[in-house]
């Protein structure tokens, strides 16, 4: 996978979306401006894996919000060429998101984030909480009550 810039994602995304905005109506408008908000907390809190994870999220959820937005509000046969460039734009910006989502799990991945989701039989659940077996000796004791002890004399 190449290694692009959080910050040229972000850009690209920024250009497509205010050229998308031409034929935007309220929802891709709002949901862009929510996803660049966080792309640009992903920029400025270099370490944080919660902010790359978000954005990832967020991408995801607004490419939902863009393909239904296109589908009720776009009617480039009604249209003039500006409004058709502009929802041309929002298309770009469409097609674009999945290959940026792709590129920030591997940014996620380099921040030290962990993809361990799992379904299933042998998917942890809150029931076997406390019931867990541990190599450690000392899981589930007193040990961290107990004081030290001390051998031979302590004058």
């Amino acid at each position: 996978m190449p290694s692009i810039s959080l910050k040229a994602v972000v850009l690209i995304h920024w250009f497509l979306f205010v050229w998308g905005t031409i034929f935007g109506s309220g929802p891709y408008i709002w949901c862009n401006i929510a996803v660049l908000a966080v792309g640009v907390w992903a920029i400025a809190d270099r370490q944080s894996v919660d902010a790359i994870f978000l954005f990832m999220v967020m991408l995801i959820i607004s490419i939902l919000v863009d393909i239904v937005d296109l589908a009720v509000h776009f009617r480039p046969e009604q249209a003039s060429g500006y409004y058709k460039f502009g929802g041309g734009m929002a298309i770009a910006n469409l097609i674009l998101k999945p290959v940026s989502i792709a590129l920030l799990f591997q940014m996620y991945k380099d921040r030290g984030g962990e993809y361990n989701i799992t379904f299933g039989p042998n998917a942890p659940s809150y029931d076997d909480i406390g019931n867990e077996s541990h190599d450690n000796p000392n899981h589930g004791s007193n040990a961290y009550m107990k004081p030290p002890a001390f051998s031979g004399d302590t004058r």
